[in-house]
């Protein structure tokens, strides 16, 4: 083997060695800003929480957020009284107003749904405003604090509202313009857990149902 042919052969040698003692590189891999794969998702998986965006609005869990369940008119929160209701039902074809009568809301003392004498005198504008608006119909709702079991408050709820319809009716109200609903502890006035938002809890509150705009049921 003359001289020329031994030093191509060192030089072959040489360049093998090279290419088989190095890993190739992989082609078209592009680094991505924030530590993106090239997949598009985030370096290291889908197991960061603070990657997922809430698009509820929110708590994680919405099934158990009190928010959430108003919205989906869980325990019949959030559902326009007209709707879904019986033909002869007083909420047929009203709207709730809240307004009118707010500072007619007369409260109870504890585990009572006997009406005060105090709190008595709040009744008859709402009596005298029926009288004079005869295509209008009232709702009652009944509320307690949180003392008590659920379903002990959402009676109590019920013998309060039924008690102020009593003395709508008995003035001469139509016992078919008038309906009640008891939300028990579901909706405190206050969230408070103290004898000042308790007294404001136990009440018993006047809606004025307005007949919807279009509408021919009175």
């Amino acid at each position: 083997m003359n001289r020329l042919t031994k030093l191509g052969l060192i030089v072959l040698i040489a360049v093998t060695s090279v290419g088989t003692g190095c890993t190739k590189k992989p082609k078209n891999i592009t680094p991505i800003p924030g530590g993106m794969s090239n997949t598009g998702a985030p370096a290291g998986g889908l197991g960061n929480g603070s990657q997922i965006r809430d698009t509820t609005g929110g708590k994680f869990g919405g099934v158990g957020n009190p928010a959430s369940q108003e919205l989906t008119g869980a325990k019949g929160l959030g559902k326009d009284p007209s709707s879904e209701l019986p033909t002869g039902d007083p909420r047929a074809g009203k709207d709730e107003d809240r307004e009118t009568f707010k500072s007619n809301t007369v409260f109870f003392e504890y585990d009572k749904s006997a009406i005060q004498a105090g709190e008595a005198g709040k009744i008859g504008p709402v009596i005298e405003y029926l009288k004079a608006h005869s295509d209008s119909n009232l709702l009652i709702e009944g509320h307690c604090d949180e003392r008590g079991t659920e379903e002990y408050n959402r009676a109590l709820g019920e013998r309060r509202a039924l008690a102020l319809r009593e003395r709508v009716t008995a003035a001469g109200i139509s016992g078919e313009r008038v309906t009640t609903v008891s939300y028990g502890e579901d909706r405190p006035a206050d969230p408070g857990h103290d004898q000042a938002a308790w007294s404001k809890n136990r009440r018993g509150e006047f809606i004025l149902l307005v007949p919807t705009k279009g509408s021919s049921i009175k």
